[in-house]
């Protein structure tokens, strides 16, 4: 049965309906424009009607870097642990996400990669798991963040089995290229259709243009873990950070949960890169949705929860967020000063691009998928709907 949506303003990449109709068919976009498109699509009484009236209807967030919420985690390797997940950051506005692990045994990463694998092939909750993004253990220890450093590793012949081995689940990698062995593997990873992210890195500026010419497209949350400017004698000396706002190629991503960032340094970033490299990303881990505070594990590591954010023990670094992505939009709009239609791309359009998803994802347009969210004028999400299937947000309306 077709399905419109009507009465809302609908976001497109680059502009806004208001009043328009969007219509489905089984799993996908199949018009998009005014309310005229009811009567060219057959008997009205047969379409499923949506109403948004006082609802913005914008394309569904994609979360390209996130490690657990609900008090799961990636790590776990376990199904329910992933289900969980999914559930939660579902009822976030995620219609389609990147299930991200962290620094561990490789024994144990690749156990939590047998099981989003499998619930990814399952394919039966709404949400869509769109593979895996490996986030460690080859790194530098030098800016580990939170991951544990005794589980932070080189990229050698024997490691990389491991790499191989889960190739099919694998989109997303992050790595320091100043470590030669990573380096070295940054060719054949593009080749395989792995995006290669720059992260956790203590590179200069030259170095991570030889990873960018060598197929590295990204570089993984921007100012957390990541070399900038050094002197070395009267001469300064760019890192990472530097390369990434002035490289136009890289693409980049902002865990905008104002706890990890101040305001100005976001400004800067979208102002360098525009929103057509730069991203939203939740880093959220096991904490996200907990209502009080405490100790968690994540990263291979104790970590607290303090003040709205993770922390290591000693308070000397965050530990990843515990923030869902629907709340950093609102961020972006209320406190950094982003328009919605501008938002609405770093949280969809962008992240689909980067991914290489976009010919289906992405934005509301015929022919891609219908991950459509109902949100509010303060951008609370209070449907989602994944692949044309309505799911209703707790506290908020469907159809």
């Amino acid at each position: 049965m077709k399905k419109a949506i009507i009465h809302g303003d609908v976001y497109l990449e680059n502009s806004v309906i208001q009043n328009g109709v969007v219509l489905i068919e089984d799993k996908k976009i199949i018009a998009v424009g005014d309310e005229s498109l009811l009567k060219q699509h057959g008997n009205i009484k047969t379409i499923e009607i949506i109403d948004a009236s006082n609802r913005c209807v914008i394309p569904g967030y994609i979360d390209t870097h996130v490690h657990g919420g609900n008090n799961y985690d990636c790590n776990d390797g376990t199904e329910e642990a992933v289900i969980r997940m999914s559930e939660f950051y579902r009822n976030h506005g995620v219609t389609a996400y990147y299930p991200s692990t962290s620094s561990d045994p490789l024994e144990k990463i690749e156990k939590g990669f047998a099981a989003i694998r499998n619930v990814m092939q399952a394919d039966n909750i709404g949400i869509e798991i769109l593979g895996t993004h490996m986030e460690g253990p080859f790194i530098n220890k030098k800016h580990k963040g939170c991951q544990a450093e005794e589980q932070i590793l080189p990229l050698t012949d024997e490691n990389f089995k491991y790499v191989e081995r889960n190739s099919d689940i694998i989109k997303r990698i992050t790595l320091a290229p100043e470590i030669p062995e990573n380096f070295n593997r940054i060719r054949e990873l593009s080749e395989m259709g792995v995006v290669v992210s720059i992260g956790h890195s203590d590179a200069v500026y030259a170095e991570v243009l030889k990873a960018y010419h060598e197929g590295a497209t990204m570089v993984t949350h921007l100012y957390n873990s990541m070399s900038s400017i050094i002197k070395n004698g009267p001469y300064r000396v760019t890192g990472v950070l530097e390369a990434a706002l002035t490289i136009d190629g890289l693409y980049t991503e902002l865990i905008a949960d104002c706890k990890h960032l101040p305001d100005e340094l976001m400004r800067l970033a979208i102002k360098c890169k525009g929103v057509d490299r730069i991203m939203i990303c939740s880093d959220a881990n096991r904490g996200a949705g907990l209502s009080a505070g405490g100790t968690i594990f994540t990263c291979g590591q104790e970590a607290i929860i303090e003040d709205g954010v993770a922390m290591v023990p000693e308070r000397s670094a965050f530990a990843s967020s515990i923030t869902p992505i629907d709340q950093m939009v609102r961020n972006l709009i209320n406190y950094v000063g982003v328009s919605r239609l501008d938002v609405v791309r770093m949280a969809s359009t962008t992240p689909a691009r980067m991914m290489h998803v976009n010919n289906r994802k992405g934005s509301i347009a015929p022919g891609k998928d219908a991950d459509i969210l109902l949100v509010d004028n303060d951008f609370n999400v209070k449907t989602t709907i994944c692949r044309g299937i309505v799911y209703s947000v707790a506290g908020g309306r469907t159809k």
